[in-house]
């Protein structure tokens, strides 16, 4: 699965060799529309993993709350 995907991306850097100009706030830079693409995929994938890591261990941490509750009932019941 990883082996295709690195063939695709190769194949859409190589088919977008046009240079692109992006503004920022206080600079300017030209790159090749495969770059920025590439950059821009890294980015929402760091972004992704970061809030599901956030959800996920809020999850955890619920589950443990939880757990730790139901033990106590059962300790009180028996």
């Amino acid at each position: 699965m990883a082996i295709s995907l690195i063939i695709l991306a190769f194949i859409l850097g190589t088919q977008n060799p046009h240079l692109v100009k992006l503004n920022f706030i206080v600079a300017s830079s030209t790159l090749p529309l495969a770059a920025v693409m590439s950059i821009c995929f890294i980015l929402g994938i760091a972004v992704g993993l970061a809030v599901f890591s956030v959800f996920f261990t809020k999850l955890k941490w619920q589950h443990y709350r939880y757990k730790k509750q139901n033990s106590a009932i059962s300790d009180v019941e028996n």
